[in-house]
């Protein structure tokens, strides 16, 4: 039985670190045996939250949107550090759903900072509001410091540590996804 796992790329920069991360994040819920989509919001512009009475109205590409979220059993959420928080555009992103996309999946969090402190409260942030939304937040997270030393060459990662931690991510969504799909884990009634 194969599990669904999306990524969420909340940055809006081309060719991101964040969205590199992401990748390697869901190549490696791939080999776990999920089946997994890529959705990054620069490419994937969607309107403001306007909290409107009737969200049916909304245009197609959020009920595209929301489609993804609720079809997948994992979701992986990579966000850049914005003055302590995670991106605004990911924000609106995640307030177009609700419940009903997001409750029981399992989601892992990757926050990217440029500096030294990584990306704690983006992450404690993402964690609250996906908690607010009935998802389980896996424990592993990976905080990312001083992105502008990321890279040792061409698509290759400086840090090992961190390129285990990310893979170690992957695996873990997609593992923790399967078994609560299979009912092998449940939320306690």
């Amino acid at each position: 039985m194969s599990i669904k796992v999306l990524g969420l790329c909340g940055s809006m920069k081309p060719n991101s670190s964040t969205a590199f991360l992401l990748h390697m994040c869901l190549d490696e819920a791939r080999k776990a045996g999920a089946e997994t989509t890529f959705y990054d919001l620069a490419e994937h512009p969607l309107p403001f939250c306007d909290a409107r009475h009737d969200g049916t109205t909304y245009p197609e590409e959020v009920h595209t949107f929301r489609s993804l979220v609720q079809q997948a059993e994992g979701i992986v959420i990579a966000t850049p550090d914005y003055h302590n928080s995670f991106t605004g555009s990911l924000k609106n992103a995640i307030d177009l759903c609700g419940f009903d996309e997001f409750e029981g999946k399992m989601v892992g969090i990757i926050g990217v900072a440029g500096g030294a402190l990584g990306a704690p409260n983006a992450i404690s942030h993402l964690r609250a509001v996906m908690r607010a939304v009935g998802a389980w937040v896996v424990p592993h997270q990976v905080s990312v410091s001083n992105s502008n030393k990321l890279f040792s060459g061409p698509n290759k990662l400086a840090d090992e540590a961190l390129e285990k931690r990310v893979i170690k991510l992957g695996r873990d969504v997609a593992r923790f996804a399967k078994l609560h799909h299979q009912g092998l884990i449940t939320a306690q009634e």
